[in-house]
């Protein structure tokens, strides 16, 4: 690329997915530039002496995931008009210094992610979806080892009835079809964000993965509202880091990933305030925590006549959980009664779970039925739970009358399913186009065959909307 210094006027550079190794020359000359997207994989450097030069810079994004582009946390501070900025810092003290210049200020929109060269995690995943005519066969083994094969994908899954391909992760979208058509007829369906995390706007994110948080200082935005932290070892609990939470009392979605130090979410010895630290987080994603056998820490065990600090998770509108080989029950029973809120509950490949809402530890004297709800529980998914032996005690029925999508798979030891819908006892089956109610997915045929609803008629009632995958 020649050089830029002549064109002094030039307002906005978008050089993102170039193959640019470096910036170009005369760059610092551009000084009435306002947009300026570095955001791609190929640049190896950015010399930061010249951010100042470009005072005027509204817009600054760099390639998020790069090892090799070194950014100055003080000279990134420098730049004061900065409405939207991305970028990844491999120091903590340059993660700390730009952070803490622009706390009491009000950014557009970040993504802030402090990650030491070595470190991993994800970010900006796509859901990629195709059509493709291997899918209905014997050749879908293929296809999908074709596909896990390409960086950064994270899942794949494969829609026989409709020939589809369904694939997430931090993916080249061109460069999987330029494979695959190799060997199948492809075409690309559609292109979009990973729904796994809800489309904040404006975008306010801190990505921190590889960092002692536990014991070195952390400086958050005071208007931080999307965190997610990965391969950060030390910390044994979020009440370790209770500080964060302080800082961030915007914060609405929090997600911890491959931390194979945490054992417990909340600490009740850590943390004065058992519920302070989520109380506000609407979003919680948990994955990949090899040790976490319990969401909250007690110093003693709990009877049924004590109780547990109100409003937890009084917020939270999604739950999910998985991979977390050590989790044997989920929410205590006195806790379910603060999910008055929980929209989306998930719990996949946790292969010792037994139980989502364990019965209480001592005995009633008195075991009569009972019934507590979740009003606006509308997305249910369990699979994977080779151990799930009970959704909760079998003298207690959830009733959901939001409930719209149900999935259970390979949840062969669950013989009881203790749900009440309104569908149960409304009149007008007839017409499925006038309930709420959407689908429930089942694998294996035969697990639907024996299990038991709390609703006698229950399976008779949801035959139309049953899909078995």
């Amino acid at each position: 690329m020649s050089s830029l210094e002549k064109l002094k006027a030039l307002r906005k550079l978008d050089l993102s997915d170039t193959a640019i190794e470096e910036v170009p020359k005369g760059l610092e000359m551009l000084v009435n530039l306002t947009y300026l997207d570095l955001s791609t994989v190929s640049l190896k450097e950015f010399p930061m002496a010249i951010l100042p030069r470009l005072s005027c810079l509204q817009y600054l994004i760099f390639y998020s995931k790069s090892c090799t582009v070194k950014l100055d946390g003080s000279e990134a501070a420098r730049l004061r008009k900065l409405e939207k900025f991305e970028g990844r810092f491999n120091e903590l003290t340059d993660f700390n210094d730009y952070t803490d210049s622009i706390r009491g200020q009000s950014r557009t929109s970040y993504l802030l992610v402090m990650a030491p060269p070595e470190a991993k995690f994800k970010v900006n995943e796509k859901t990629l979806k195709l059509k493709c005519d291997g899918v209905r066969d014997s050749r879908v083994s293929k296809l999908a080892k074709i596909i896990v094969a390409n960086e950064g994908v994270q899942s794949v899954s494969f829609n026989r009835e409709k020939g589809q391909v369904k694939v997430v992760g931090q993916v080249d979208p061109v460069g999987i079809v330029h494979k695959v058509r190799k060997y199948f007829y492809v075409e690309i369906l559609s292109v979009g964000p990973n729904r796994r995390f809800p489309s904040l706007l404006p975008k306010k994110e801190v990505i921190l993965s590889g960092c002692q948080i536990g014991r070195d200082p952390v400086v958050l935005p005071t208007d931080l509202m999307f965190l997610r932290i990965f391969e950060s070892h030390n910390v044994r609990s979020l009440s370790d880091i209770l500080i964060f939470f302080q800082q961030a009392n915007q914060l609405r979605v929090c997600s911890v990933e491959d931390c194979k130090g945490i054992e417990s979410i909340l600490d009740s010895s850590l943390s004065s305030s058992l519920c302070s630290p989520l109380e506000n987080l609407e979003y919680l994603w948990l994955e990949r925590l090899d040790n976490l056998h319990v969401l909250i820490k007690l110093e003693a065990p709990l009877s049924i006549s004590s109780s547990l600090p109100l409003g937890i998770f009084s917020h939270l509108k999604s739950f999910v959980i998985k991979e977390c080989l050590n989790m044997k029950q989920l929410f205590p029973f006195k806790l379910a009664h603060d999910l008055q809120n929980l929209e989306k509950l998930v719990v996949c490949d946790c292969v010792q779970m037994e139980e989502i809402i364990s019965s209480e530890e001592e005995n009633q004297e008195i075991n009569t039925p009972m019934e507590f709800s979740l009003p606006k529980l509308r997305k249910l998914e369990l699979k994977n739970l080779p151990e799930l032996k009970s959704i909760c005690s079998s003298n207690k029925t959830i009733v959901c009358n939001s409930l719209r999508k149900i999935e259970v798979s390979k949840c062969t030891n669950l013989k009881r399913m203790p749900l009440y819908i309104p569908l149960f006892q409304d009149t007008d089956q007839s017409v499925p186009s006038a309930h709420p109610f959407k689908v429930i997915c089942i694998h294996p045929k035969k697990w639907w065959e024996s299990v038991e609803w709390e609703y006698p008629n229950a399976k008779e009632v949801l035959l139309p909307w049953l899909v078995l995958i």
